[in-house]
């Protein structure tokens, strides 16, 4: 660690008078409470009325893409730093925005959160510009400080750390779900069944069911009048890099899909395909368990019928078996909010995990 990124870490350390590095804290802390995807937003009304409360629109409430209908990322819920207390302060994800020589009574007041020092620190070095918590007033909260010493140093931060800001809650719920799923009751005679005839691991929450398997394939589903949860998982041959192409890949999609997934199963030629004609399918190239993979996201539509919905997806080799396992999660909820749904279901295909072929 260099010098300077040292002296920072100290700087970040200490930024905050509220830091209560006493471990006995937590012992005495509420659980915290809130919806998923919403966001406390603390900061002086004037602040969230002008360009920075604009910048802070743009980074949280950008609509997520891979949707059918527009939904914001993250709900937020502003208060003016006067009220925040109590319930407020019990939430799960606070984010805290302050502009350090501003004269406004809510600025005012949030500057009683910074040392001494650390107000100097900040003054003096416009990089220094946000602060992260976890279970500062509540138990498996996150809080993030967003702060500058003018308007403009504090939006050229926000602007040039967009994507950082949003992965930061990304990642915080991201790890709520996951968390929840491996600390409920998850149907372990299924997981176990999965293990024993798939030759991999995955957690299948309560309320999930076989809706169809064979050989090398797997749907599990949960199934109410409102909300149509999906997961399933097949694998092919891997024979070359090829495989791993959009086209090849979607290719593949509708060959595992169409045999087995019928929303109208008295009319054999309804299947499954992916919409490309009016919706973009995005595709990354990540690490999966230390395994090389391709995540799709896109929408799934049926070929007969006004049917569709999200989808995400992962493509990776396990090359002790030399399959390529393909796991997708969809979701079929018409004219409900889907965010969160699919939140929940990209946490459980996050469970999944490679092994070797069952004897």
């Amino acid at each position: 660690m260099g010098k300077k990124h040292f002296v920072l870490f100290l700087i970040l350390f200490y930024v905050l008078s509220s830091c209560d590095s006493d471990p006995s804290k937590s012992k005495n802390l509420p659980q915290a409470s809130g919806k998923a995807g919403e966001i406390i937003l603390v900061i002086d009304s004037a602040t969230w009325q002008g360009a920075v409360g604009d910048e802070i629109r743009d980074i949280f409430s950008e609509p997520v893409a891979t949707l059918p209908r527009p939904e914001s990322m993250f709900d937020l819920n502003r208060i003016d730093p006067s009220n925040f207390v109590n319930l407020f302060q019990k939430q799960k994800n606070i984010l805290i925005v302050s502009v350090i020589k501003d004269q406004g009574r809510g600025n005012r007041k949030l500057r009683n959160l910074f040392t001494k020092e650390s107000l100097e620190k900040i003054e003096n070095d416009s990089s220094i510009y946000m602060y992260s918590k976890k279970d500062e007033y509540a138990l498996n909260q996150a809080v993030l400080y967003l702060f500058g010493k003018t308007d403009m140093i504090l939006i050229e931060n926000l602007k040039k750390n967009k994507s950082k800001l949003q992965n930061f809650f990304l990642q915080v719920e991201t790890d709520r779900f996951n968390k929840s799923i491996i600390n409920t009751s998850a149907e372990k005679s299924l997981s176990t069944h999965i293990k024993e005839k798939f030759g991999c691991e995955l957690l299948a929450p309560f309320g999930f069911d076989i809706a169809k398997e064979s050989d090398n394939f797997l749907w599990l589903r949960s199934f109410t009048h409102d909300v149509d949860k999906n997961v399933f998982l097949s694998w092919v041959d891997y024979t070359s890099e090829d495989l791993f192409s959009l086209d090849s890949l979607l290719k593949l999609r509708t060959e595992i899909s169409k045999p087995y997934i019928l929303y109208k199963p008295e009319d054999k030629e309804s299947y499954m395909l992916t919409e490309t004609k009016y919706f973009s399918v995005y595709r990354d190239e990540l690490s999966f368990k230390d395994l090389y993979a391709v995540k799709l996201q896109g929408l799934w539509k049926i070929n007969k019928y006004a049917m569709g919905g999200p989808f995400t997806s992962y493509a990776m080799v396990d090359e002790s078996t030399h399959r390529l396992y393909y796991i997708e999660a969809f979701l079929y909820s018409p004219g409900q909010p889907q965010r969160d749904h699919m939140r929940e279901l990209q946490a459980i295909i996050n469970t999944f995990k490679v092994g070797k072929t069952p004897a």
